[in-house]
C-alpha cells in the first residue's frame, strides 16, 4: 500500500529543489521518485547514497529522509546532523531529529530542536505544540504549560492543543477556564472525541450534570467507549437521579467490552434506587470480587515487565503506578524509580520514588533487604 499522497508532495518538492549542477546531473529524479513511491527504500538508498555530495545540504536531507522511510533511524539522524553542520538553521533537519528523539523516548534533545524551530518560525503553532509535548514528556510541566498556551494562542482550532490545555486547566482546578476553552472549540467543531471527553470532566466538576450527560450521549452516538470518561457521565446521571440511564450506560460499555468497576458500582446503586435489589447485589458481588483480588498486583506488575521488555517505559510506569495505587506495595515505588533511572535517564524523578520506597519499605523482609540497604547507602534522605 502506497503512503499518503501528502507525504510525497513534500518529497517531490525536496527532490525538485536539487539544482541540476554538473556534479549532480547523474541523479535521475524520476527513477528516485519511482523507488520511493513503490516503497523500494533499499533500492533508493543504494542508488542515491554514492551520488550525494557531502557539501550539499539538500541532497543530505533527501538521503536522511530516505533512511527515515526505510526505518534506518540511526543513519537518518546521522545525515540530518550533517545537514545542520552545513546549515544550522535547517528546519527540516531540526524537525526530523526532534521526531527521532521523541520516538526513542529521549525528549531532552528533542526540546532543543523544537525550541530552535520556534525561534526560526515564531508564528509556527505546530512547533510550539511539539515543544510543549516534548516538555511534558521530559517531566517539565510548568514549562510545557507555557508553550502549550502559546500554541493555543497561535492556533485555537487544533483539537490536540485544545484537549490538552483543557486537561491542564482541569488538573489545576480552574474548571471555568477549561470549560470556556473547550466550549468555544466545540461550538465550531463538535466532532472531536478528545475535546468532548475533556469537556465531560470540566462540566462534571462544574456540577453541570446535564451538559456532562449530554456530552456523554454524544460520545455514545460516536461509538466511543472510554471507561474513565464515562465514570463521570454515570456519576452525573446518578446525581440527576437518572437511574435507568446509569444502567443503560453500563450495558453500553459491557457491549463494547469496556466496563469498569466504578461504572458497575453506579449501575448497582441505580438498581437499588429502582428497588431491583437482587440485580444490584449481583453487580455488587462482582465489584467485591474485583476489589479484593490479590492477583491484580501481580497482573499489573507482569504487564510492567512486558512493557519494559518492549522498551515502552511510560506504560510500564503507568502499570506499576496502578499496582501501587491499588495495593500500596512499597517495592512498586522502587521499580518505578529504577525505570526512570536506568531507561528514562531521569535521576531526579527516580530519586523521588526511591525516597518514597525508603519511607515505606520493610528492611526486615528478605526480598527487600538488599534493595533497602543499597538505597540507604546511595540515596540521600
Amino acid at each position: 500500500m502506497h503512503r499518503p499522497l501528502v507525504l510525497f508532495a513534500s518529497l517531490i518538492l525536496l527532490i525538485s529543489s536539487i539544482q541540476p549542477t554538473q556534479a549532480q546531473q547523474t541523479i535521475d529524479r524520476t527513477l528516485l521518485m519511482e523507488y520511493l513511491q513503490n516503497q523500494q527504500y533499499e533500492n533508493a538508498i543504494s542508488y542515491l547514497q554514492p551520488k550525494v555530495q557531502a557539501d550539499d545540504s539538500k541532497q543530505l536531507s533527501l538521503l536522511g529522509y530516505t533512511f527515515y522511510l526505510a526505518g534506518k533511524i540511526k543513519e537518518a539522524a546521522a545525515n540530518y546532523e550533517k545537514v545542520l553542520q552545513l546549515d544550522s538553521n535547517n528546519i527540516v533537519a531540526h524537525q526530523y531529529l526532534a521526531t527521532i528523539c521523541m520516538q526513542q523516548e529521549n525528549p531532552l534533545p528533542a526540546i532543543a530542536h523544537y525550541l530552535r524551530i520556534t525561534q526560526l518560525q515564531p508564528g509556527n503553532a505546530n512547533g510550539f505544540k511539539q515543544l510543549s509535548f516534548a516538555c511534558f514528556a521530559a517531566q517539565q510541566p510548568d514549562t510545557a504549560f507555557i508553550w502549550l498556551q502559546k500554541a493555543y494562542i497561535l492556533n485555537p482550532t487544533d483539537p490536540k492543543v485544545v484537549a490538552r490545555l483543557g486537561e491542564e486547566w482541569v488538573d489545576r482546578k480552574n474548571y471555568l477556564r477549561a470549560d470556556a476553552i473547550l466550549s468555544t472549540f466545540l461550538r465550531n467543531d463538535s466532532l472531536q472525541p478528545t475535546v468532548i471527553m475533556t469537556a465531560v470532566r470540566a462540566s462534571f466538576f462544574l456540577k453541570d450534570y446535564v451538559r456532562c450527560t449530554t456530552l456523554g450521549e454524544q460520545l455514545m452516538r460516536m461509538n466511543i467507549a472510554s471507561p474513565n470518561t464515562f465514570s463521570y457521565v454515570t456519576a452525573a446521571y446518578f446525581n440527576l437521579k437518572h437511574y435507568q440511564q446509569c444502567i443503560d450506560l453500563y450495558t453500553y460499555l459491557v457491549a463494547h467490552k469496556a466496563e469498569s468497576e466504578t461504572i458497575m458500582y453506579y449501575a448497582a446503586m441505580a438498581y437499588t434506587e429502582l428497588k431491583k435489589y437482587t440485580l444490584s447485589n449481583d453487580l455488587l458481588l462482582v465489584c467485591i470480587n474485583l476489589a479484593k483480588s490479590k492477583n491484580l498486583d501481580s497482573y499489573y506488575s507482569g504487564m510492567a515487565v512486558n512493557y519494559e521488555g518492549l522498551h515502552q517505559f511510560k506504560p510500564a510506569v503507568a502499570s506499576l503506578d496502578t499496582a501501587y495505587y491499588l495495593f500500596h506495595q512499597p517495592l512498586r515505588q522502587y521499580s518505578i524509580g529504577r525505570i526512570y533511572e536506568v531507561h528514562l535517564k531521569n535521576k531526579p524523578t527516580a530519586t523521588r520514588y526511591y525516597k518514597r520506597y525508603l519511607q515505606q519499605g520493610n528492611p526486615a523482609n528478605p526480598e527487600e533487604a538488599k534493595i533497602y540497604r543499597y538505597l540507604r547507602s546511595n540515596i540521600e534522605k
